[in-house]
């Protein structure tokens, strides 16, 4: 499957995050948890005080190297990415293990809306908190960063323009410290403005267009403001080195030194168990989980995951799927059921698939929506042949107007196994209902430019979820057609959008949640896509780490990762 997002729920694509079938052995053999089974932990961190812990060679494989460094262009908006600029870049805000938003205090001291009507919001900068080029974070960095995302200018590459563009202006306060954000309509999620989904870069980066999409396209930008900044960085090596940012200003990390290392996803258990790689989520490696039961130097953690998968359809306009009715056909012939099992059936017991496009289960509001486009393939063939596309007889694929039913599914020449395990499943339930289909594997790079271009027709993918359901979704299933943002499928419609900007505006979470749960019945009948599962949070990590694992839906802590002195 393709790289998966964290822009929609929670940044373009990345891989599945799924666990594969495999049997277990050995003293140490250990059953995973379903998602209602987790729904309670939150995280599993193996927490400790960081005034216990000593320094170690910590190393973070990445699944590729960065397209861009820029984590709110369309290039960077990638969930592979998000390790790299949080350790480096300022997320005013930190997401809790349980969703909920918290002000950072190493880059804020307050953070209020100061008034409803209009809605403002006040921010103030810790006095201390500084670019490494000396300059004090202010008022500027936010007033530059607005004007880069609000979508007033669209040569601008923003992932997402959702909030931006509701606010009307940014002004400094009764210092240069002190931040005044002025909404022009009321911003309900207006924390997540602010956080790892939406990191905040200097001036110099969202000045013009050019720096906006390009300046971080081949490595980091040349200031920093986080606990660790780069020391080096090599494309050839697939290897970035980060050392303690020698000017920062809150607490000391633990580690003097942080490795991230490019290492394919089915290399990861040999890395692991030579010590090579500190931690990996398991994804969806049998082998991985299998062999990191039997190894002494590691421990499963587990927690709710914040992601999930989904297949997109590309429906711009003259494409194949621009075709509602196709569409829906294709997606009645899709069985999200099987293809969950198929992915973590044998390890996490009885898996459902999620069911909605805005809320994921063990979430407050979700609810089950997968009946309004549910697997029919009597029903999908009865529809195709009402759109005009036949099947002959003794023909095993259908036709319209002398052309075939042929479909394309995008992928990774670096796909994993059960990836490309589902990559066939996918094409057996669309054969059954007479739809040819082929996997088009290219290089990740080419993923992303074909994606842009629209020249795919199906798509397997994952997405991170954030604790902002309605506003993080906007980018996805809002359509512009100014904007792309992430609706790579150009899929919606005006009463989708009408809904979303109605439910960014509700500030009681009860009524937006009603909304947004509107906006997915919305999203089933237009076939946007069909939601496949979460899946559980798994990491395997060395045993001498803590403060570090599953997270769930939090943030990392950079500067308490540790090694427990032995």
């Amino acid at each position: 499957m393709n790289r998966g997002s964290t822009a929609l729920l929670g940044v373009a694509l990345a891989g599945v995050v799924t666990l594969a079938a495999c049997g277990t052995s050995g003293s140490s053999a250990q059953n995973l948890h379903n998602v209602q089974q987790l729904a309670g932990k939150r995280s599993d961190i193996n927490p400790q005080d960081p005034s216990t812990l000593v320094d170690g060679n910590f190393v973070w494989p990445l699944d590729t190297w960065l397209p861009n460094w820029n984590g709110n262009e369309v290039d960077g908006n990638d969930e592979n990415d998000v390790p790299v600029y949080s350790a480096i870049e300022p997320e005013l805000f930190t997401i809790e293990s349980d969703g909920t938003t918290q002000p950072n205090p190493d880059y804020l001291t307050s953070a209020k809306v100061t008034s409803a009507n209009p809605q403002v919001v006040t921010l103030d900068f810790n006095p201390k908190a500084h670019w490494t080029d000396g300059s004090p974070l202010s008022w500027q960095d936010i007033k530059a960063q607005w004007q880069a995302l609000n979508g007033s200018n669209p040569d601008f590459q923003a992932v997402t323009n959702q909030g931006y563009v509701d606010i009307s202006s940014v002004t400094q306060g009764a210092t240069p410290t002190q931040v005044v954000i002025t909404f022009s309509k009321q911003f309900a999620e207006w924390q997540s403005l602010f956080t790892r989904l939406s990191p905040l870069y200097p001036r110099s980066v969202n000045a013009t267009p050019t720096s906006f999409n390009t300046s971080l396209a081949q490595g980091p930008p040349l200031v920093s403001a986080g606990p660790f900044k780069v020391q080096s960085f090599d494309k050839n090596k697939n290897t970035i080195v980060m050392v303690r940012n020698p000017d920062w200003w809150g607490t000391k990390p633990v580690l003097s030194k942080l490795i991230f290392q490019v290492v394919a996803r089915d290399n990861r258990a040999d890395a692991i168990s030579n010590n090579g790689i500190t931690w990996t989520p398991l994804f969806a490696s049998a082998d991985l989980y299998r062999r990191a039961q039997q190894m002494s130097n590691v421990v499963i953690r587990e927690a709710v995951a914040a992601n999930f998968n989904d297949v997109w359809f590309n429906g711009r306009p003259g494409s194949l799927f621009s075709d509602q009715k196709l569409r829906v056909a294709v997606a009645r012939g899709i069985d999200p059921t099987a293809m969950t099992k198929a992915a973590i059936g044998t390890i996490e017991p009885n898996p459902v698939p999620i069911g909605n496009h805005l809320y994921t289960p063990g979430t407050k509001y979700h609810v089950d929506h997968t009946n309004l486009l549910s697997y029919d393939p009597a029903e999908a063939k009865k529809e195709l042949a009402a759109d005009g596309w036949q099947q002959a007889a003794g023909q095993r694929y259908r036709t319209k107007n002398g052309k075939e039913l042929d479909v394309s599914i995008l992928d990774s020449t670096s796909d994993d196994q059960v990836g490309l395990q589902l990559n066939k499943l996918e094409i057996g339930q669309l054969a059954a209902i007479g739809v040819k289909a082929a996997v088009n594997a290219v290089p990740d790079a080419q993923v992303s430019s074909l994606t842009d271009k629209g020249e795919w027709d199906i798509q397997n993918n994952g997405w991170l979820v954030s604790p902002f359901p309605v506003s993080r979704t906007s980018s996805h299933y809002v359509l512009d057609p100014n904007n792309m943002g992430s609706n790579y499928e150009q899929i919606g419609n005006g009463t989708i959008n009408s809904l979303y900007q109605q439910a960014n505006t509700t500030l009681d979470q009860v009524a937006r949640a009603k909304l947004g749960n509107q906006i997915d019945t919305l999203l089933w009948q237009e076939a946007v896509d069909v939601p496949l599962f979460q899946s559980p949070g798994v990491a395997v990590v060395s045993k001498k780490v803590a403060n570090f694992g599953a997270f769930g839906f939090g943030d990392v802590n950079y500067t308490k990762i540790g090694f427990i002195k032995q």
